[in-house]
Parts: structure tokens; sequence; C-alpha cells
């Protein structure tokens, strides 16, 4: 494969007490900087939907010169509210990659780090989760921790390495109870914090594409096959309702996996989306993205 394509990746796009954002202290992107951003793009490039992508990749359509696909992670509140309204105006169809929870009740681990830490901040909430840890658990967290300062600059990036993949399972409840005791039911906060269905319905009539983007956000590099191939099909099972396959992957956190591709394949996903910056996609599993937070022209 070689297509030549430039594709931005977004995640929450909200302003300080709107009604995405809603008095959580949850930043993101700001949405005129968001709006500004998309008009930017629109004058360099020339916008392209999945159905394009996936077009060049399984028919062989060229893409117009100097192409590019707009893609939103984690299936937020902020893309109906917020983004929706901006692309719907412009004509351009997004591509929103959205995690297939199986409890509506239910925030991924990652969502209630995001909930506490700007409740919290990070050094509070990192002392409520240590004083609550067994000696052996404080053992992998130090252990996990020497690691990820050696691969992350970023003081966040580290500490929440290690709540989000070696202590994942084994803080779950403990970040519930957090949760209740500081910011606020965990039902309340996920039903108001992802896309419901009637919202996914009304984006997908007005020529809006989703994508799948795992069940729980686990990082593919630290669970095991049998769990990707899990957190894979239930995209899958989530998507058919939805939209036509193949379907499109994004990895959570853009950890990879050898054995992901085969699996996307096994369960009709045609191309899968990193976090690697690159427009020249040598590979439909591995397709390069700009962070537009990052971005600036």
């Amino acid at each position: 494969m070689n297509l030549q394509l430039t594709t931005m990746m977004y995640h929450y796009v909200r302003d300080v007490g709107d009604a995405a954002e809603q008095g959580s202290g949850i930043p993101g992107l700001a949405v005129r900087e968001f709006a500004a951003q998309v008009d930017q793009l629109a004058q360099r490039y020339n916008m392209v939907s999945w159905d394009d992508v996936r077009g060049a990749l399984l028919d062989k359509e060229p893409l117009p010169e100097r192409a590019c696909l707009l893609t939103f992670d984690d299936g937020l509140c902020d893309h109906y509210l917020n983004v929706f309204p901006i692309l719907e105006q412009r004509h351009i169809a997004g591509l929103f990659f959205v995690i297939a929870r199986r409890d509506a009740n239910a925030l991924p681990p990652p969502f209630k780090l995001h909930f506490l830490i700007a409740k919290l901040g990070l050094d509070a909430l990192s002392k409520a989760i240590w004083n609550c840890l067994s000696e052996k658990q404080r053992r992998t967290y130090r252990r996990a921790e020497a690691r990820y300062r050696l691969r992350w600059q970023s003081e966040p990036d580290v500490v929440k390495g290690v709540f989000q993949r070696e202590l994942e399972p084994e803080i779950d409840s403990l970040l519930h109870e957090l949760l209740e005791k500081h910011v606020g039911p965990e039902s309340e906060l996920a039903q108001r914090l992802f896309l419901n269905g009637q919202q996914i319905q009304e984006m997908r009539a007005s020529g809006m594409n989703f994508g799948g983007h795992s069940a729980t956000h686990p990082w593919f590099d630290f669970i095991d096959s049998a769990r990707r191939d899990r957190e894979i099909r239930a995209s899958r099972k989530f998507l058919l309702p939805i939209e036509q396959p193949p379907f499109a992957f994004a990895y959570p956190y853009g950890g990879l996996a050898d054995d992901a591709p085969a699996l996307f394949h096994r369960n009709q996903f045609c191309a899968a989306f990193t976090t690697r910056e690159g427009t020249q996609q040598a590979d439909a599993y591995y397709i390069g993205r700009f962070d537009g937070e990052d971005w600036h022209g």
C-alpha cells in the first residue's frame, strides 16, 4: 500500500462550563480553536471521508491530492455537542471511534482517572491510591514506574501508565470508590460523558462515520492476545447495526501489537489508526495520525 493521507486525531473538544465540560474540570481543545483549525485544514487540504479512504484501501480508488481525514476518539459527548455542528455546517464527514462499553453506567479506567485528576490533582490522587495498595502492589508500582521514566518524560504519563497498565484491574474498584466520594455517582458521569444511541444515529444519518475503539480502552501492547481479540470483537458487534463493514479501528492509547492486524482482518476491520505521526501510509493497519491539540498548521 502507498497511500498519501493526512489524518487528524481529536479527543475532548470543549470550553470551560459548556454542556460537554459540565464543570468537570477535564480540559480539552477550545471549541473556537477547533473550528478555526478545521477551517485552516479545509483551506490547505482536500477533506475526505472514511468512505473515501475505504474506497482507496479496498478498490484502489484514488484520493485527491493533499487528502485529509478528521478522526475523533472515545465517543465523547463533546463530539455531538461541539464537533458535529461544526462539521455538519462545513459539509465535512468525520470518523468517530467509539468505545463499545458493555455497561452504560460504568466508566472505563482511563476516564475514571480523568475525572479524579481534574478534581483532586495528580499528586493527591496518587497518594490516595498509594495508601490503599498492598506491599506487593507497591513493589509492582515501583518497578513499572522506573521503566516508564525511561519511556516517557511527562510525569502524568508515567503515573497514569502504571495505573492504566500494571494496576488496571486491581485498582478499578478503588477508583470507583474515589469517584463516588469526590466527584459524583459513576453512573451519572458515564451517561453524561459518552455519546448515546440517539446521538450516534443522528450523526450517522447526517453522514458521519463510526469506527471501533475497543470495549475497555486497554493498551494493546500490554494485554494478551485473547483479550485483544475480545476487545476487537466487542467493537465489531457494536458497529454492525450502525456501519457497513469492513470497519475502521483506532488503537487505544496508540498501543500496538504484532497480532492485531490478523485479528482486525478476522473481525471485518480493514484499517487501523495509530497515534504515530505520518502522511505516507504503507500499511492499512498502521495508519498515522496527527494530534489536533499539538497541531499548529
